[in-house]
């Protein structure tokens, strides 16, 4: 179980860092950066998204600007904490685990924001930290839900 603890809270240190990496780009950077994931997600989504015209194409790309940046946030904080549940597997109550896990999520999502406030055309957002703790909560439902199942099946093989 050390191992493990170890692993998991080595890799939510990371991913932490991955996270402060991505908030530290001033908000040209950032735009951009979603300008070329949403460029790449319209690609594989529309067909013909090269045969529009270049405005067309901005257009499509600002219309989903939004929506990408904040699945973004839910994404990046989901594995935040479903990693933090995982690294707080010494914790036997999983109703704790679970709290630890989303508080922990929670407490850096709002550090996180705050460090954004003093990077150039950033901001702090409380629908972000809103968002990034959402993306935790449900990482960790799921988890909790995987390892219902599996319990499960382990009993009924068992049987």
């Amino acid at each position: 179980m050390k191992k493990r603890i170890i692993a998991f809270s080595a890799a939510a240190v990371l991913w932490c860092g991955f996270i402060f990496y991505l908030s530290s780009e001033n908000s040209e950077q950032s735009s951009e950066r979603s300008g070329r994931v949403i460029t790449a997600l319209c690609r594989v989504m529309i067909s013909d998204f090269d045969s529009y015209t270049e405005e067309h194409k901005q257009q499509v790309i600002s219309d989903m600007s939004f929506t990408v940046r904040k699945l973004a946030h839910f994404t990046a904080y989901a594995v935040l904490g479903a990693l933090l549940f995982q690294a707080f597997c010494f914790v036997r109550s999983k109703r704790i685990r679970s709290a630890a896990a989303i508080g922990g999520a929670a407490v850096y999502a709002a550090t996180d924001e705050f460090h954004q406030s003093f990077i150039p055309g950033r901001s702090c957002e409380l629908r972000d930290i809103l968002i990034d703790t959402g993306g935790a909560a449900l990482a960790v439902a799921l988890t909790l839900l995987v390892m219902l199942i599996i319990a499960r099946r382990k009993k009924i093989k068992n049987k």
